[in-house]
């Protein structure tokens, strides 16, 4: 009887997951900007908090305060980004002309090792390429991103003013948020580092988009594993089309390596410590999962979403043995 009881249970538990999932979902564009809100919120409290104390203010135009500094400081990087990205197309026609000498010595390079390649093939590849299209969809994408901030910043705000969950050191609550918290911080703390690095080194060998190819490092180094991998390569097209695979390129390159594996492999466990408690391949497995569910944004949430789940199931004896998987503890009963 007992089989069939244990048996049952996990049937339900896999139905409910379905359903859940299919719920956040469904329901994805109100609750990805509430829970960037949560998290951001968790952020800026403590700030809050500590300002409050020193400066006597009320808690109302502190939150005013912050809110006025981040609309300002998402107007300038939004402003930033987008010079970068008018300086980019309005020197398209000077890197189609790069393009067009790679695309040259590509094909004499694979000629000269026997491969058979056509160069008007080549040629025809390249013009074309859907520059238009790129540009409508990164338009569209920066649209979507500017209303979204807008929910979270509405959300954040009525977080902050009506913040309550207890403060007892025992408190469920408290532990996820403490949790969360330190993640969140230290996720900021290594990501801005690294962003800024990144925007020296783009610099100092004057490449193009260097800012913005930084605010997509900072950004990226919150999606766990590949999102480093992806912002050392994303300047990497520009900086051929600069430079070619000259000694620059193996510079700026293995600066680029070099900053993110100090950085992301050495500093921040070192910070971090064993906080979230997750195994790595939970954290692939969930990464993939909230990706496939919310896209970019589940991916940026995947590890403080999966490590708060983790929390609240080992504070129940029948979920235990899955909050022991995701910690790589195999022994579940």
């Amino acid at each position: 009887m007992e089989k069939y009881h244990k048996i049952s249970t996990i049937c339900l538990f896999i139905l409910t997951s379905i359903a859940i999932a299919f719920v956040l979902s469904t329901t994805k564009f109100i609750l990805i900007p509430f829970t960037l809100s949560i998290f951001i919120s968790l952020i800026y409290s403590p700030t809050i908090h500590y300002f409050q104390r020193k400066t006597k203010l009320p808690k109302n135009l502190i939150l005013v305060i912050s809110l006025i500094l981040f609309i300002a400081t998402f107007f300038l990087i939004t402003l930033f980004v987008g010079y970068s990205i008018d300086s980019f197309v309005q020197g398209a026609d000077q890197y189609k002309e790069k393009i067009d000498q790679l695309v040259i010595k590509f094909v004499s390079v694979s000629q000269s090792l026997g491969f058979s390649i056509n160069a008007s093939d080549v040629n025809n590849l390249n013009k074309n390429l859907p520059l238009g299209k790129l540009i409508k969809d990164i338009s569209g994408s920066m649209i979507n991103i500017l209303s979204n901030t807008f929910l979270v910043i509405i959300f954040t705000m009525f977080l902050l003013t009506g913040e309550s969950m207890s403060e007892g050191n025992g408190n469920i609550f408290n532990e996820i948020k403490n949790n969360a918290r330190k993640y969140v911080q230290t996720k900021l703390l290594t990501s801005l580092t690294t962003g800024i690095i990144t925007y020296i080194i783009l610099m100092i060998f004057n490449t193009e988009m260097a800012f913005m190819f930084a605010v997509l490092t900072f950004l990226l180094n919150f999606i766990p594993n590949i999102g480093s991998m992806i912002a050392v390569f994303l300047p990497i097209p520009i900086v051929i089309l600069q430079y070619g695979f000259g000694i620059q390129f193996a510079v700026i390159l293995t600066l680029l390596i070099l900053t993110q594996v100090t950085i992301g492999n050495i500093l921040e466990p070192k910070i971090m410590g064993e906080s979230m408690g997750l195994h790595p391949v939970t954290i692939l497995l969930f990464l993939t999962f909230w990706g496939y569910l919310w896209g970019i944004p589940g991916m940026f949430l995947s590890v403080p979403i999966t490590a708060t789940l983790k929390i609240i199931l080992s504070k129940f004896e029948m979920t235990k043995p899955v909050a022991n998987l995701f910690s790589g503890k195999f022994n579940l009963y």
